[in-house]
């Protein structure tokens, strides 16, 4: 056939493709006045008000976050989803790989979304520069988390997170349920995020109402703001976004938060939110701006009527800002408000219960903490600065830092231990307080000066200023977000998985403690319903074989050194949605299982120091002399972080050092998640083959950058080799090797 009617063919046809695209698309508004829903299609381009077809539609995900199955732009639409599913992975139980954006809105205004399902991607949905966007009834729960690298018995440093900068959508590799840039005017009211990383991720949006949502158990953000002014967030729950917690193991949140707001956010109204049981309830933090120049910060925020309570680390952070925190419910944090470099500040008649520190700030000025009442704190106020601080950045260099101007008053502390903890502050007037049940009423020293008690330690005196009590009006509409009576509250109950917080809708096996004989005690929690067991392997003499929920559980661990546990069990009863969105109808069964698996390692490792001269990375000859040859010394043991961790000291700094660490394991046949966690740079081999290689310090941006792991497979006996270098101070060696 002869080439120009070759190629007439292909523009033909060409050509139809198009036709045929055009007229799908245009007839969007035609199908939404006959009332009759469209079918999606990957590429589709929406432009008119149109209702989708209620069905599942699989689209697997992009490699680049721009790309999206779904377009969305125009002026003045509604595109009603119908509870439509748009799904990309559908391997549903490593949400660390989804990749992609769901849906994109590019461009218009006034365009609303409601009743959809987005899960499965990286980012669910996407718009950037829409003003009056309006989103309403969606669920984007299910998308992308990281995999957590902290166990029950260890943090590790990896998985903190940083929130710090997002000129250039840095925080995009946490991935989002729903993620707004340059949008103006929002409304985001009754929709879901749970099950992910981040939920609502907003940069540049201004103006907007974010209301009756939950966005709850995400192991990042409920929401996070960057330059974004003027919003109101109201009646949602935030409860549970939290990570880095282990009930009496350690609690510092790898800055996880149920509200974060970070550069330049100012005159935003957080009120009648649940915010509990998150890393930091609240955390706010001025910018990198602030922090260079001295100016600006996330100023005139007002938080009225939240419950920050349980947080591992701060109900309320704010620092090198100017805030009012008034009638919150703070109860059981480390800190209540944690307020460095706060500056004319209110804190008013918030509620403060069982906190290790009430209210503590450093280098704070003119700020008034008036008609807060505090019961059963272990110290109430603190009060300090350091007169040695560096002043190395601008806003310590513009800005007046000495600790000074406090008013203190009206304020009822009941069995609170040490009231006043208060050194390096002058010019603190403290009257008409009431004190009850003190040990130490106050703890000064001579670095205080100009301090001014009057009636202290009997009476209250009420105070109606409206500058420290605004008269905020609600909404009709609003929710009541905060928690149940009867729901599980506290501490103990931040309960993580390797993929985030327990959520309590589905039953889990957890164990609470394993006594010196062996013996492990489990909590059967879960909906109302059935359980039973149907195999136990590594373990024997359950206490039961079945029960209802909730239940415990007590097994005898085996003898063995290695421990390979895998207790099976079936749930029956409500309808529930496992933790990767699967869902289950009520009656049928729901497997779930406790499984545990520890190898007995027996660990050398040796310490090396390094200089120019044999540079891992400039000099590699030289440095693997150095590592074949005398160590400067050898420590042993059964857990290698811990070994790390201790051997710093007498001839080691933590400054150019190397460690080269050796085990023998023993494992049965299988597939296996080998991770290692360090700082510097490492090499993990496997009976001297490379298996994991990080060596490359400018790969090592983040704190996630200290992580990598493989899949590979095991039999018997094998050597594990580590290398390890590190340049500065920051000391990490982790290893774990997980049971597929």
């Amino acid at each position: 056939m002869p080439q120009f009617i070759i190629s007439r063919m292909k523009d033909f046809y060409i050509n139809c493709s198009l036709i045929f695209l055009f007229l799908v698309v245009s007839t969007a508004g035609f199908a939404q006045a006959q009332g009759k829903p469209i079918s999606l299609f990957k590429g589709i381009v929406i432009k008119q008000s149109v209702i989708i077809k209620n069905k599942v539609y699989h689209f697997e995900g992009a490699d680049s976050l721009s790309a999206a199955p779904i377009i969305i732009e125009g002026d003045n639409i509604t595109v009603d989803f119908n509870g439509a599913i748009i799904e990309g992975s559908i391997d549903y139980e490593n949400p660390d790989k989804f990749k992609g954006t769901g849906i994109i809105i590019k461009n218009g205004r006034n365009i609303t979304l409601k009743n959809l399902i987005v899960k499965g991607f990286k980012v669910g949905l996407m718009a950037r520069g829409i003003k009056a966007l309006h989103i309403t009834e969606g669920n984007f729960s299910n998308n992308f988390r990281q995999h957590l690298n902290s166990t029950r018995d260890r943090e590790d440093l990896a998985d903190w997170q940083s929130y710090h900068h997002n000129e250039k959508d840095e925080w995009l590799r946490y991935g989002a349920g729903i993620y707004l840039r340059d949008c103006d005017n929002i409304e985001i009211y009754n929709n879901t995020i749970t099950e992910g990383q981040c939920g609502l991720m907003m940069t540049n949006c201004n103006d907007g109402l974010i209301y009756n949502n939950d966005f709850s158990f995400n192991s990042g953000l409920g929401i996070g703001m960057y330059r974004s002014s003027r919003n109101r967030v109201m009646y949602n729950k935030l409860d549970w976004n939290v990570r880095g917690y282990s009930d009496g193991v350690y609690y510092r949140g790898q800055d996880s938060a149920g509200i974060l707001v970070f550069e330049q956010c100012n005159n935003n109204t957080f009120a009648w939110n649940s915010v509990t049981h998150s890393g930091d309830g609240f955390f706010l933090w001025a910018g990198q701006t602030t922090m260079d120049t001295g100016d600006g910060g996330c100023n005139d925020n007002l938080l009225y009527a939240n419950d920050f309570s349980y947080a591992p680390t701060n109900g309320v952070e704010l620092t090198f800002s100017r805030n009012k925190i008034i009638n919150n419910i703070i109860h059981d944090c480390w800190h209540g408000i944690w307020a460095g470099f706060s500056y004319d500040t209110i804190i008013a008649n918030n509620d403060f219960s069982g906190n290790m520190s009430t209210i503590a700030i450093e280098h704070g000025k003119d700020n008034i903490i008036t008609q807060n009442s505090l019961n059963g704190d272990k110290v109430g106020i603190e009060l300090w600065s350091n007169p040695k601080m560096a002043k190395s950045y601008g806003f310590v260099q513009k800005r007046d830092t000495r600790s000074m101007n406090y008013t203190i008053s009206n304020n009822t502390f009941t069995n609170v231990k040490n009231v006043f903890n208060i050194n390096n502050t002058s010019d603190i007037s403290i009257v008409n307080n009431k004190i009850t049940g003190s040990i130490m009423q106050q703890k000064l020293d001579s670095t205080v000066s100009n301090i001014y008690f009057d009636k202290t330690g009997d009476q209250v005196k009420p105070v109606t200023d409206s500058t420290c009590f605004p008269k905020l009006k609600g909404m009709t509409a609003g929710q009541n977000a905060m928690l149940p009576a009867n729901h599980p509250k506290g501490r103990k109950y931040i309960m993580m998985t390797q993929w985030g917080p327990y959520s309590f809708k589905y039953p889990m096996l957890w164990l609470t403690k394993t006594d010196s004989t062996g013996k492990m005690y489990f909590d059967v929690m879960g909906p109302a319903g059935k359980w039973k067991i149907i195999k136990i392997k590594g373990a024997s003499k359950p206490s039961a074989l079945s029960g209802e929920f909730p239940a415990q559980l007590v097994v005898q661990k085996g003898t063995g050194a290695l421990a390979d546990i895998d207790i099976e069990l079936e749930y029956k009863g409500e309808a529930v949605t496992s933790p990767f969105g699967i869902k289950y109808k009520a009656g049928s069964a729901y497997p779930f299982h406790y499984r545990e698996f520890e190898i007995p390692y027996q660990w050398q490792m040796k310490w090396f120091a390094f200089d120019s001269t044999n540079d891992p990375l400039k000099n590699e000859v030289q440095f693997k002399k150095l590592i074949s040859g005398t160590p400067v010394k050898v420590t042993e043991g059964k857990e290698i972080g811990s070994i790390f961790g201790k051997g710093f000291g007498k001839n080691i700094a933590k400054e150019k050092i190397a460690t080269i660490s050796t085990s023998e394991i023993d494992v049965p046949d299988g597939v296996y998640r080998v991770g290692i966690s360090a700082s510097e740079i490492v090499k993990l081999y496997i009976d001297d083959k490379l298996v994991i290689e990080n060596w490359d310090p400018a790969k090592l941006k983040y704190d996630e950058d200290n992580h990598k792991d493989a899949i590979i497979k095991l039999n018997g006996k094998h050597v594990i080799r580590i290398e390890q270098a590190q340049y500065a101070d920051y000391g990490m060696l982790n290893l774990s090797l997980m049971k597929l």
